[in-house]
């Protein structure tokens, strides 16, 4: 059911295919649109972005929005050595390696839940560097916030994706297709105001 929400998300166009490079991230990586993707982090592997067009809430069984489960699509882009590492595992394993010469990041469909502070992978499509699907692989994978290391990549993206969501709760609302009362959205207004009076945006354009 909550796949039907946000299958569609990740929506990038084949015609994206110039090639970028950061001397301080995973290189030669494609060209990710700034204005549909919010950058958030670079390892020497991986850099790690999240859709700050299409995050938005959960809608329930009855249709009304939940403001404490959050839809994020992300995007993973990876370098030469991470790319090699993920084919050689394929490989070895005896999986298929169509399409996978022109692999180059995957897209994760997340699910946060604010209240419990757990994160569940959904989905992980692997991409080409047009952004075609090569696989899709269905997942149960879940992990506690709480469990997580202070210095873990995995804490500081979901903290700034976290930090996203609650300096623009109605904007997500908006953007969520459910039903909401008046009185909720005035809550939420105050809410993202009190939130963005106590805490500094990382970015001034994070606060949309």
């Amino acid at each position: 059911m909550r796949l039907m929400n946000y299958k569609h998300l990740v929506v990038l166009g084949a015609a994206l295919l110039s090639f970028s490079f950061n001397g301080e991230a995973a290189v030669a990586a494609p060209h990710v649109p700034e204005d549909i993707f919010r950058w958030v982090q670079s390892s020497a592997r991986t850099n790690y972005f999240f859709n700050k067009q299409q995050i938005c809430y959960e809608v329930d069984a009855e249709g009304n929005v939940d403001t404490n489960v959050l839809i994020v699509p992300v995007l993973k882009t990876f370098d030469d050595v991470m790319i090699n590492d993920v084919v050689a595992k394929r490989r070895w394993n005896g999986k298929s390696l169509a399409g996978f010469d022109d692999f180059v990041g995957v897209a994760e469909y997340l699910i946060i839940n604010l209240a419990e502070k757990k994160v569940s992978v959904q989905e992980v499509d692997y991409l080409d560097s047009t952004w075609t699907s090569i696989e899709v692989v269905r997942t149960d994978a879940e992990v506690s916030l709480e469990e997580l290391s202070e210095k873990s990549l995995d804490a500081k993206f979901y903290e700034r994706i976290i930090d996203y969501a609650m300096r623009n709760q109605l904007v997500l609302a908006m953007r969520t297709k459910g039903n909401m009362d008046e009185a909720v959205k005035a809550k939420l207004a105050e809410q993202q105001a009190a939130y963005r009076a106590e805490n500094k945006p990382d970015r001034q354009e994070d606060n949309e």
